[in-house]
């Protein structure tokens, strides 16, 4: 009323104004006008503001750099501010009131001007390209109750202190931003606030202010998605009108507060992705109105309390990711007659799925997966008629799929995978669920076979049933029962039989899946009329035949996988339209052909394995281009030729480089070093030659490096300290020569070193010790010599130490007991010239492996008692000086297989307890192959870790041998001191296949109890003392030595399949193969060992003096000997154990 007054009083003014000009110009008449001082004054301070709001604005306008939308282009003196866009004023006096740019694409600043807005009561800025702080000067607006700047990603800095100057703020959004710091507790001023959310700032930390609580008006509280830390106020319990609360995906940490359960109104509680532990508060079930309750993965322990049945309005149940466990009562569940989705994924819930989880009919989701649930699942699950997403996967669910699940109407996805269930999969049942889009059986037991005819699953789009038992082929008619089928996958089963040409009218197949199963025959060209396929992965088959041309038509097509089948033919030159191609996978199979050029033109290849195949020639240049974007190259194990091609230094984004095991032959190029992202190159197991160029050092990414078995000549690579990141390198097998350099030490990312068989010289540098994460370490078959360094004491994560085959000397002084117990190494040190005693510090290390043999090792072996559960299998003492009798630790290592501790000087009797070695007491009836614990790693030769040979040491030949399996034992005592009787427990070691007590001075008699080595297939007792009978019983042995001792009486039959010589030296004994027992004269050992010789020649050699004799004898003997190894195909046991050395291989008979 009194601004109309007011305006009333200024229109009289106004008329007597122009009366009084008028009066003056005509009739020179005064007339006196009073104006109210108090209006002029109102008036003056409407135009002040109304010119403040408009220069504040234009001072806004002017911080934005770009206005893609034009919409602030009427922003100018040509109009009202107040009809300017986003623009709103009050109707009388004329102030802003509302701003309004919302998701106007603006980019550039806030003014600090905005704070001159004093009328502003809504601001919203979100969604726009805003930068830079929050302006201070917005805490001058008094009147705000509404400010939105959601969605300015590049928004940084603070929220200012001042904003606690809002104090008539309700609404405050502000997320999706890349605002920092913490939230200001001076929010606790703006008391009016209803809703706030602080979302979505990734940089936005530190705790939950406390005084939050200050706010009781408060219904919205969302501070999720961003890093706040620290406890959940108690004090947020005194948030009565409080309806959200969203704390979620942050790094909250302590237990929940129950105070929670004072907030009576709450409707949404979720604390989501935080670092939450103990119990859930029982008080919880006090929130009667509590729609949703999310806790999500956090570390949540104990049992669900039952106190959460009283959440009679609960929509939404989400616990999963925490440790929770327990049972899960029926009782708990059946007032939750509102539950919508009940998610208990990825905790540690056991026992059986209630069956009262099928009265919730409102239920749409329920997800179980990863539990320890176990029994069957319940038939009741059968009456959730609005259920459409069922995940029971990854427990120990048993029986089958219930029948009931027929009445599913409603599901969409069933996601059964990782359980015990067995039998055929229902697909009647399965079929009468008419939405099923999902089918997912992934890793259980379902056996049977794929019905010839399925029944309707048109609105099936996905469909895992690999890893099961099916058998039987891929019916032929799968299409017609699947006509929407994207994705399908049978992997891992027992699939057999040729993938139907039918598979084209799958017309909308993007993924097929049939890998490892049995699929034979050709792959079906009708595949290539499935135009939307994607994905296409079948290896690990028996699939034959070419690769069909047509599928060069599939323009979709991203992978090709169809390693280790038996394919054959060339890669179509029609490949070279699949331009949407990244994986291209043919590895062991029968490629031949060249390398195709065009494979490096695929604009989207990363990934090309052609290993393991056929393929000849030479490598295309034009596999490398400079627009390639290639990461790994892998041509290892085929035919190729010829020299690696110097454009391979254009192919810039190759990260693995695999050419090992060919044919390649001159120099690796320089351009090598251009490729400075690779991490992996093999090129082991080819002819390369010349120097190693220098500029591989320019590979600093490399963390594999294996050039061995090559030819290469340099001295060891210099440019290799610039490969810090190296964690193998192989350069075994080369010629490489002059010293280790003392730089090796800093490649301490190394794990794996062979630097083997080379011609290598000097000492071991003690730096190799401060390479601490060494695993496998091999240079055995080189030159060096001195000291083993006292450094290796610090290699603690050893598995293998390989320095055979050196000249190596002084005394092993290694201190195992730093090394890590949990791994367990093998040694090898033998064929060097090392002294000194055993080393006791040996008792410290798991050792598996431990071969000392021919060095000068000397005294007795000490006494070890703590050494009896070591892992050791192989251990080997053979060639040395070592005295005295073996300790019983010896006796107790219960994994031994295989003992050598021939050509020692041992003595002593052999002592009952040797029945402790229970691998020797184990018969194995397994294939003898390689059963080397050092598996290859790809690319890579393992066994130059583990190359050690062993031969069958027989009148001074032996059958070299190159890997040891599990079946193999060996026991070799031969050329020691050894004397007494043979203990009857050695008898009971009925796993032994080799035993050698040959040159020792054992007495008594064979007992027949030898008759229980029903594995023997080598025995020689030859050179002792024994006397008596030979007993009978030895129907496996292949090979007999008794020669040079007492034995006497008749030769059991058995005995008559053995050459005479493996009984010389026993004069009382008689029978085939010897002389009759009849017989006044004995056959002399000489003729009766050759039998087939002309008597003439016999009667030579008889009439010989003795000495000849002998010279003549020894000879043919030889030769018989020979013949023997040569003939026998059972001449394949162990007797010692050494590392490999160039020529040891001349030595080798193979009985094959």
């Amino acid at each position: 009323m009194a601004i109309r007054g007011a305006r009333k009083e200024f229109l009289k003014f106004l008329l007597c104004l122009g009366s009084l000009q008028i009066l003056i110009g005509s009739l020179n008449v005064y007339v006196k006008c009073e104006v109210p001082r108090d209006l002029v004054r109102m008036l003056q301070e409407q135009a002040s503001d109304s010119l403040n709001d408009s220069s504040a604005l234009l001072d806004f306008k002017s911080g934005i750099l770009e206005d893609p939308l034009g919409a602030l282009q009427n922003w100018n003196d040509t109009s009202t501010f107040c009809s300017w866009s986003g623009v709103q004023c009050d109707g009388l006096q004329q102030h802003v009131v509302s701003l309004n740019l919302s998701s106007f694409e603006l980019k550039g600043l806030i003014s600090e001007s905005i704070g001159s807005l004093y009328s502003l009561t809504t601001l919203d800025l979100s969604h726009n390209s805003l930068f830079g702080a929050i302006p201070s000067t917005i805490g001058t607006l008094k009147n705000l109750t509404i400010l939105y700047l959601t969605g300015n990603i590049e928004l940084t800095g603070s929220i200012p202190d001042s904003i606690g100057g809002c104090t008539q703020l309700k609404d405050f959004q502000i997320g999706l931003t890349n605002i920092s710091g913490a939230i200001p507790s001076t929010l606790g001023n703006c008391q009016q606030l209803e809703t706030l959310r602080v979302f979505s700032n990734v940089a936005l930390d530190g705790p939950i202010p406390s005084n939050l609580s200050l706010l009781q008006s408060l219904k919205v509280l969302d501070l999720s998605n961003n890093t706040l830390t620290g406890a959940l106020p108690a004090d947020l319990g005194r948030l009565q009108q409080l309806q959200v609360l969203d704390l979620g995906n942050n790094q909250l940490s302590g237990e929940i507060p129950s105070q929670l359960s004072q907030l009576s109104s709450l409707l949404d509680l979720s604390l989501d992705f935080n670092q939450l532990t103990g119990p859930i508060p029982e008080q919880l079930g006090l929130l009667s109105n509590l729609r949703v309750l999310n806790l999500t993965q956090n570390s949540l322990n104990g049992s669900i309390p039952e106190q959460l049945q009283l959440l009679t309005n609960i929509r939404v149940l989400n616990l999963t990711k925490n440790s929770l466990g327990g049972n899960l009562s029926s009782e708990m569940w059946r007032n939750l007659v509102h539950l919508e989705e009940l998610h208990l994924d990825s905790n540690n819930f056991q026992g059986q799925i209630p069956t009262a989880l099928g009265d919730l009919g409102s239920l749409k989701k329920l997800k179980l997966r990863q539990n320890a649930f176990s029994g069957e699942i319940p038939p009741s699950l059968g009456a959730l008629g609005n259920l459409t997403d069922l995940d029971l996967s990854t427990n120990t669910l048993t029986g089958t799929i219930p029948t009931t699940f027929a009445n599913l109407s409603a599901l969409r996805m069933i996601y059964i995978r990782d359980t015990q269930l067995s039998g055929p999969i229902p697909w009647g049942t399965l079929s009468q669920i008419p939405h099923l889009e999902e089918i997912m059986f992934t890793g259980n037991q379902f056996n049977g076979t794929l019905p010839l005819t399925f029944a309707n699953f048109s609105a099936v789009q996905k469909m895992e049933i690999g890893f099961n038992q099916l058998t039987g082929s891929i019916p032929d008619g799968i299409c017609d029962s699947f006509p929407n089928i994207r994705e399908v996958s049978f992997q891992y089963n027992h699939l057999m039989g040729p993938i139907p040409p039918s598979i084209k009218n799958c017309t909308k197949l993007e993924d097929i899946v049939f890998s490892h199963n049995n699929i034979s025959g050709p792959l079906p060209s009708t595949l290539g009329e499935c135009a939307s396929l994607q994905w296409l992965e079948g290896w690990g088959n028996v699939l034959t035949g070419p690769l069909p041309p047509e599928y060069g038509s599939l323009k979709n097509l991203t992978a090709i996988n169809f390693d280790n089948n038996k394919l054959s033919g060339p890669i179509p030159q029609e490949f070279e339209n699949l331009l949407q191609l990244f994986h291209l996978s043919l590895a062991t199979n029968n490629i031949s052909g060249p390398v195709p050029a065009f494979l490096g033109s695929l604009p989207r290849l990363l990934f090309l394995n052609l290993g393991t195949n056929s393929l000849t020639g030479t490598i295309p240049p034009g596999l490398f281009n400079s627009s390639s974007v290639l990461l790994q190259i892998h041509l290892d194990s085929n035919r190729l030729e010829g020299e690696i091609p110097e454009q391979i230094g254009r192919a810039g984004s190759l990260q693995q480089l695999k050419f090992h095991n060919n044919r390649f032959n001159g120099s690796i190029p320089s351009t090598l070093g251009d490729l400075t992202n690779l991490t992996t190159l093999f090129l082991r197991k080819n002819s390369l030659s010349g120097a190693i160029p220098e500029s591989l050092g320019l590979l600093v990414k490399l963390t594999g490096l294996d050039i061995g078995d090559n030819h290469f000549t340099n001295e060891f690579p210099s440019f290799l300290r610039n490969l810090t990141n190296l964690q193998s390198l192989w350069l075994s097998n080369n010629s490489l020569t002059g010293g280790i350099p003392e730089w090796i030490g800093e490649l301490g990312n190394l794990e794996y070193l062979s630097l083997g068989d080379n011609n290598l010289e000097g000492p071991i540098p003690a730096q190799l010790g401060d390479i601490t994460n060494l695993t496998y370490l091999s240079i055995n078959n080189n030159k060096l010599t001195g000291p083993i360094p006292d450094s290796f004491s610090q290699l603690t994560e050893l598995v293998l130490l390989n320095l055979a085959a050196n000249s190596l000397s002084g005394e092993l002084t290694i201190d195992f007991s730093g090394y890590n117990p949990s791994k367990n190494i093998s040694v090898f040190l033998s064929d060097n010239n090392l002294t000194g005693p055993f080393p006791k510090s040996l008792q410290n290390a798991s050792l598996e492996i431990l071969d000392l043999s021919n060095n000068h090792f000397q005294g007795s072996l000490p006494d070890l008692p703590g050494w009896a559960p070591t892992p050791l299998k192989v251990f080997l003492l053979r060639s040395n000086s070592f005295t005295g009798e073996i300790p019983s630790w010896v006796w107790h290592l219960e994994y031994l297989q295989l003992i050598d501790f021939s050509a020692n000087d041992f003595e002593g009797r052999l002592p009952a307890e040797m029945n402790n070695l229970k691998k020797l007491k184990v018969v194995s009836n397994s294939v003898e192959e390689s059963d080397n614990r050092f598996e290859p790693t790809e690319g890579f030769d393992a066994r130059q870790f583990t190359h050690y040979e062993y031969g069958l040491h027989l009148k001074g030949s032996f059958q070299v041998r190159t890997s040891v399996s599990a079946s193999f034992t060996s026991l070799d005592l031969s050329q020691n001191a050894f004397a007494g009787d043979i203990p009857p427990q050695m008898y009971e070691l009925r796993g032994l296949r080799y035993l050698n007590l040959s040159r020792n001075a054992f007495t008594g008699d064979i007992s027949p109890a030898i008759a229980n080595l029903d594995a023997l297939e080598h025995l020689d007792f030859s050179h002792n003392r024994l006397a008596g009978p030979i007993p009978a019983g030895l129907p496996s042995v292949g090979v007999l030595d008794l020669s040079y001792n007492n034995l006497s009486g008749a030769m059991p039959g058995e005995m008559s399949r053995f050459f005479p010589a493996s009984f010389a030296g026993n004069p009382e004994l008689c029978g085939l193969p010897l002389a009759a027992c009849s017989d006044s004269v004995p056959t002399s050992p000489v003729s009766s060992a050759l039998p087939g010789l002309e008597s003439s020649l016999a009667d030579d050699l008889l009439s010989l003096d003795a000495g000849m004799a002998f010279v003549v004898g020894s000879a043919i003997g030889f030769i018989g000997v020979f013949v023997l190894i040569v003939t026998s195909p059972r001449l394949r046991f162990l007797v010692c154990f050494r590392p490999s050395i160039p020529d040891s291989s001349a030595c080798s008979l193979d009985p094959k």
